[in-house]
């Protein structure tokens, strides 16, 4: 940029830029249940994109049909399904490239569009990695004529990560005529996340991307 403010941390990686908003962690909470988990925000997120949402089970999980629920302006509320009958719990977050003025004092920045871009007083998040690279694990017939179809990858879970729950809410496309349903699999055992997709004619290759992040301490 040719003017502004710039942090740089020990490595000469930028973490703080007058031009672009830092991820922003606006909610987060615990859950616990089984079958459909709903958790409302404490107030309303008025960012015009849904939140990004990141969870991190406490236990083996599986999470589906993940929605983030509201309209552009006004986001209140994310759901996912999960094992009917065993007993879901974790941790969660909402963020956002967006920031919200909380502190008396400190420091706040500003672009030139005057949007606040930066607030010392609001924690932020930062991405880790990112799975795009999965091995086709086969299938198994759910009923008569539908399929689920498993991937995985290389890549630990143990290390704090939370997962964003936004990707898996996309269906995945069939070869010819239908839409399937994604659904992921947290699997401490196996340290690693599976990914599946239950439909009719669904192909063998897996290009959704499922992403990890951290919220600053």
């Amino acid at each position: 940029m040719s003017y502004g403010l710039t942090f740089t941390n020990n490595s000469d990686v930028v973490t703080l830029d007058s031009e672009f908003s830092r991820l922003v962690v606006l909610e987060k909470g615990d859950w616990a249940g089984s079958a459909g988990i709903g958790i409302a925000f404490s107030k309303i997120i008025t960012t015009d994109e849904p939140p990004l949402i990141f969870v991190r089970p406490d236990q083996s999980d599986y999470f589906a049909d993940c929605l983030v629920q509201g309209v552009p302006g006004a986001w209140h509320a994310f759901r996912f399904t999960t094992f009917k009958g065993v007993h879901s719990s974790g941790k969660w977050f909402a963020a956002a490239f967006k920031s919200t003025p909380t502190d008396t004092y400190g420091l706040r920045l500003w672009k030139d569009s005057s949007e606040l871009i930066f607030d010392s007083g609001t924690p932020c998040a930062q991405f880790t990695k990112s799975i795009s690279n999965w091995t086709y694990w086969g299938y198994e017939q759910t009923q008569p004529g539908v399929y689920r179809l498993s991937w995985s990858a290389p890549s630990s879970i143990v290390g704090g990560d939370y997962m964003m729950i936004n990707t898996i809410a996309m269906d995945m496309a069939g070869t010819i005529s239908r839409q399937g349903s994604v659904q992921v699999y947290w699997d401490y055992a196996g340290d690693r996340v599976v990914i599946q997709a239950t439909g009719v004619d669904l192909p063998t290759a897996q290009y959704i991307t499922v992403v990890f992040a951290k919220p600053n301490s």
